[in-house]
């Protein structure tokens, strides 16, 4: 399939809870998820690929049913990776049937886009972990995808947020997770959530971007984890044939619970 350009919308850290009126450090999780849904609707739809980066749950499964229904009939394909509140296993339960998929590669046009598992069973305080198999994998998926554009999707912040509470629970071998990057040009940008902040940088010539939350955010350069004043948001990332990659963070200016 040859396409001029694929949109991609992320949503992250949507933190469902089991009760559909739970909120997550004051902001219910639902009402803004259901908001950012509306407005990328209006504003960014029809989309090639939906990816939902991580921390569908606030640790209860019950809440994978509420997403299921929210994102069931969107017309694409919803692409799904866990974050630490997850659980992966009911993840891969759950979502077996068209349009989800939990993890692996999806091709269309001359894009692939990877999507990695960063959930760590050992970890305290939520870091994430790809682990020595993982990251044989990625290598051998990119050495695969060698003659096209690639796009990486994980959860956990590769790279420091500048915000050392943070810094603290991000990828534990984020070192050697680049080292895998580098070897590969193919690799033209990496997306992530977790953070609850908006990052938008380069690596050479690798695009970084952190997408915020659809419900609270995390003050940024702070030594611990202060909600901000910034509403919920989302991520639009347009993959050009040329390996172009256009994107910008949609904020719910305004956004009233």
């Amino acid at each position: 399939m040859s396409l001029d350009s694929i949109r991609l919308v992320q949503f992250t850290d949507t933190h469902l809870c089991a009760d559909p009126l739970g909120r997550v450090r004051g902001v219910a999780t639902l009402p803004s998820l259901q908001a950012c849904l509306e407005h990328a609707k209006q504003r960014c739809f029809p989309a090639d690929l939906l990816a939902v980066t991580g921390d569908l749950v606030q640790d209860e499964p019950e809440g994978y049913g509420v997403l299921e229904l929210l994102f069931d009939r969107l017309a694409a394909p919803v692409l799904l990776i866990p974050g630490n509140h997850d659980q992966p296993d009911e993840m891969r339960r759950r979502f077996v049937q068209p349009p989800f998929q939990v993890g692996g590669t999806v091709e269309l046009g001359g894009w692939a886009v990877v999507l990695l598992s960063t959930w760590y069973s050992r970890s305290d305080d939520g870091e994430g972990r790809l682990g020595s198999g993982q990251l044989r994998e990625l290598e051998q998926a990119l050495a695969r995808h060698a003659s096209q554009h690639v796009l990486v999707c994980l959860h956990h912040p590769p790279v420091l947020m500048d915000s050392a509470g943070l810094d603290a629970l991000g990828l534990l071998d984020a070192q050697q997770f680049l080292a895998v990057i580098d070897r590969h040009p193919a690799v033209r940008g990496i997306a992530w959530g977790h953070a609850h902040q908006s990052l938008d940088l380069y690596r050479g010539a690798l695009r970084l971007m952190c997408t915020p939350a659809t419900c609270m955010q995390f003050a940024p350069r702070q030594p611990g984890f202060i909600v901000d004043d910034r509403p919920p948001g989302y991520r639009i990332i347009d993959l050009h044939a040329d390996g172009g990659i256009a994107s910008e963070v949609v904020w719910l200016e305004g956004y009233q619970q």
